[in-house]
């Protein structure tokens, strides 16, 4: 969902579904997030007076605590309620509206604040922003969302299968055990099936990352017949449009599941995967200036810190000079 992103034009094209300049301004909303279809169905089933979605699971006081960090989500407020939201104070002069096109916005900053998007037909669409979030599967299984991610779940899920899609972004996955039953992710261009595990997905640009905590997991291209068996502490980097498998034996602590533990921890690192860390951790750029300090060890464990700090703890730690600017960050 985008901030820019008006609500009017979803309302417009409602109210005159005949008018071409309305199904254009859809067309390329829609084109823009693939979550955005979801959006829409949703609004126009409501609109049209069939039913409302079920609740979900998420807890709404807790969800309703953080609707500021939320509303920065919603690509439905119209100019009067960000008026009213910049100024409280003010008395501004609002037009009074038709009550569907309240109605309307006040679904879709439902929708957006407990970020759930329940789109209509097979799938349930689960997208974040700037939170990490949770979902609870009727199976028991528990999907942990990063940042940015998009994890689809039929709606018949764990009738006759147990398959989740992860469309972008990082997700980890405790399962509950089904021996009848395995557990399977797409990802794209990758399936992933378990039986009983806990194991973190990440769908990059140009590749898919699968490390398991627990359990064993196999990771398999799609349209390739070649696959490998993780077991705890394996990782496993699948590129799209290829073949190749690289994998990846981590015994000590690793700062895969960071964001999850909102943990980072460092046992004598080189920089250079302290620099990896903090880039993947912080969504920033990492250089390191000079090629001398790569191997430079930090002894550090950082607990969801603000980044700022962590750098001044690393500066003074290594006796290194840290440039912060914007989304780079420079050891020099």
């Amino acid at each position: 969902m985008n901030s820019k992103t008006d609500i009017d034009i979803v309302i417009r094209y409602l109210e005159h579904p005949e008018n071409e300049q309305s199904k254009r301004l859809l067309n390329d909303w829609i084109q823009q997030d693939p979550a955005n279809l979801d959006i829409f169905l949703d609004m126009r089933d409501m609109w049209n007076g069939d039913p409302l979605p079920a609740a979900s699971a998420f807890d709404t006081q807790g969800q309703w605590s953080r609707f500021s960090d939320a509303v920065d989500m919603l690509p439905v407020m119209p100019a009067e309620i960000k008026e009213i939201k910049a100024a409280p104070a003010a008395t501004p002069k609002v037009r009074k509206m038709p009550v569907r096109y309240w109605w309307a916005a006040a679904a879709v900053a439902a929708i957006a604040v407990s970020m759930v998007y329940l789109g209509p037909g097979k799938y349930k669409t689960y997208a974040t922003h700037q939170q990490i979030d949770s979902v609870k599967l009727t199976d028991g299984s528990t999907v942990y969302l990063n940042a940015n991610t998009v994890v689809k779940v039929p709606r018949d899920f764990g009738k006759t299968s147990r398959n989740v899609t992860i469309a972008k972004g990082e997700a980890f996955f405790d399962v509950a055990q089904q021996e009848s039953q395995p557990f399977t992710v797409d990802a794209p261009d990758v399936a992933i099936r378990v039986l009983g595990t806990s194991f973190n997905v990440k769908s990059a640009d140009n590749n898919v990352k699968v490390f398991v905590q627990t359990g064993k997991v196999s990771a398999a291209y799609k349209h390739a017949d070649k696959n490998v068996i993780l077991t705890p502490g394996l990782e496993a980097s699948l590129q799209r449009n290829s073949d190749n498998i690289h994998t990846t034996e981590h015994k000590k602590s690793t700062n895969i599941l960071a964001w999850k533990t909102r943990c980072l921890v460092f046992d004598e690192s080189p920089l250079s995967e302290v620099a990896a860390a903090l880039q993947d951790y912080y969504h920033v750029q990492v250089d390191i200036k000079d090629p001398k300090l790569a191997d430079a060890r930090l002894l550090a464990t950082f607990r969801d810190l603000p980044l700022d700090e962590v750098l001044d703890i690393i500066r003074k730690a290594l006796q290194i000079n840290i440039k912060h600017e914007n989304n780079l960050v420079e050891f020099y």
